[in-house]
């Protein structure tokens, strides 16, 4: 019996995929920026106000505005809770990771002022942590309607079996050169694959049963997912800034960033009743790990003006990101038969390199200083996500031409709001609130993200300060599925079941720093 499939978009619990394309390209070119617990506490509204080492890779002028020598530290703690509803039942997860948000060192430099326009030089090193990718979520339920494995099968049709064999056609070669994903492979090699009677390479899962002429689910099957991924993305800044006439302040500098991103994925299935099946089968886990390393390279130029009676107006341009990246990749199944079979078999490891271009960011500020008793700023950033590149490591866009032209047409540009307020009660007492909306960047999927923060700040003598930074995300909420429909035709379509997730975040900075 010949199959045909129906893509499901699966955008938050996604279909496993080992080949990289236009979504690990977004992903690594998105900037959530942490920074300082001052900058994130003002919702990052920092190209205009300057005076923080965590908003230097907003606009490296902020830089500019130091009057005196500096060093400032910010770790953080993020927790993400992802609340899912599949086959009728709720999972909750939490997520907690400590890191670090930002630290960096500004010294100003010495010389004779009397006689220049410019007021001031100064020279800067900072980290800031670009984008956490720190998540987890679960989903599980029971259905006999439908099982990963069909798709599975489906999915390997039309690929003799004697080239899937590992025995036969050497370790490694099914992986590499049969055409099959390394699922299949690993299906077929664990018994959870078996020929259709009379064919050589159609194939039926081992959580279905033959019945007359028609492909059914032996029973009820206990799904479970799990996915969690973990790293971030830094950016390691060397600036050069200065004050003219204590009117015009500007910084040049030059971004290394530092990029890690880890994905672990399982996937299982368990009958309820072994006996309804006839391959025997009792339970499988697919387990799939990824991990991407790479540095990226970039420019940035920015000002700040200063025109007088408390007004300041910020602009900063960056260059697109020009990033080195390796995939390493390995999938595992696990598969146990109630006749007391185990098996357990790895695929190799793969790896690739490859090259993402990010797009050219702009950012324009406006800002009020209310003396010494507050300020008021706004942001707008622009991005064109459908700017994106991917290359090889030879320069040869032609293998990923098809994947650039999704881009072009998926992707589109953005348009970025943030909002910050600060006031001083005291000297020594400073209280923050803000505001973030990052427009999302894809036409047809996906959505906006938004930002609550607040926070407060503390001087002690002229050296030491402190300052708390919460951030809030918005909850949003998405479908998604785990696996494809499949469609016979002439017949009604055989639906994966579709859950829906919730993800929100919360995120505390605490930022100790020194002047002198």
């Amino acid at each position: 019996m010949k199959k045909t499939i129906t893509l499901t978009i699966a955008v938050l619990l996604t279909t496993l995929m080992t080949a990289q394309n236009r979504y690990d390209a977004l992903r690594y070119s998105q900037n959530f920026y942490e920074g300082s617990a001052k900058s994130i506490s003002m919702g990052n509204a920092m190209t205009s106000i300057g005076g923080d080492l965590g908003s230097i890779s907003i606009n490296p002028a902020s830089a500019g505005v130091y009057r005196y020598s500096e060093f400032m530290f910010t770790p953080s703690l993020t927790k993400t809770l992802v609340g899912s509803k599949y086959l009728g039942v709720s999972s909750d997860e939490g997520f907690s990771r400590l890191g670090i948000s930002s630290i960096g060192y500004v010294n100003a430099l010495k010389y004779n002022k009397k006689r220049s326009n410019m007021k001031g030089l100064n020279f800067s090193i900072t980290m800031n942590k670009l984008n956490n990718y720190n998540n987890r979520s679960t989903a599980r339920g029971t259905t006999d309607q439908s099982s990963w494995l069909s798709s599975v099968a489906f999915n390997t049709n039309g690929i003799n079996s004697s080239e899937l064999d590992i025995q036969s056609a050497g370790d490694t070669y099914p992986f590499y050169h049969s055409g099959a994903s390394w699922r299949s492979v690993l299906a077929w090699n664990s018994n959870l694959l078996d020929r259709l009677p009379d064919s050589n390479s159609d194939y039926i899962a081992a959580t279905e049963n033959i019945v007359g002429n028609s492909i059914v689910i032996g029973g009820p099957l206990d799904q479970r997912f799990v996915r969690e991924t973990t790293g971030g993305l830094s950016e390691y800044a060397l600036t050069i800034s200065g004050n003219m006439n204590e009117k015009f302040f500007f910084g040049l500098s030059l971004g290394l960033q530092s990029l890690k991103y880890t994905d672990w994925q399982s996937y299982g299935e368990t009958a309820v009743s072994t006996s309804q099946f006839d391959s025997k089968f009792e339970e499988f886990e697919h387990i799939f790990r990824q991990t991407t390393t790479g540095t990226g390279i970039n420019a940035k130029a920015g000002i700040i003006f200063a025109p007088g009676n408390g007004f300041r107006l910020g602009v900063s341009v960056a260059t697109p990101t020009y990033m080195t990246l390796t995939d390493e990749w390995q999938e595992n199944i696990y598969a146990s038969y109630s006749d007391n079979y185990n098996v357990s078999i790895d695929s190799p490891l793969g790896s690739y390199d490859y090259i993402v271009i990010t797009p050219a960011k702009a950012n324009i500020g406006v800002s009020y200083i209310f003396g010494t008793r507050g300020a008021l700023s706004f942001d707008y950033e622009a991005v064109n996500y459908a700017g994106i590149r991917m290359d090889d490591t030879e320069s040869n866009f032609n293998d990923f031409e098809d994947e650039n032209d999704l881009i072009g047409n998926e992707f589109k540009n953005t348009s970025n709001i943030r909002m910050g307020a600060e006031f001083r009660p005291t000297k020594s007492l400073s209280l923050r609130a803000g505001y973030a909306y990052y427009q999302n960047p894809e036409r047809d999927y996906g959505f906006d993200m938004q930002y609550l923060s607040c926070g407060a700040g503390f001087k002690v003598g002229n050296g030491f300060f402190a300052d708390f930074g919460i951030q809030k995300r918005v909850s949003n909420s998405e479908e998604f599925s785990l696996y494809n429909d499949i469609s016979v035709p002439g017949e009604p379509v055989i639906a994966a079941p579709i859950g829906k997730s919730t993800y929100s975040a919360w995120k505390v900075l605490a930022t100790i720093g020194f002047r002198f």
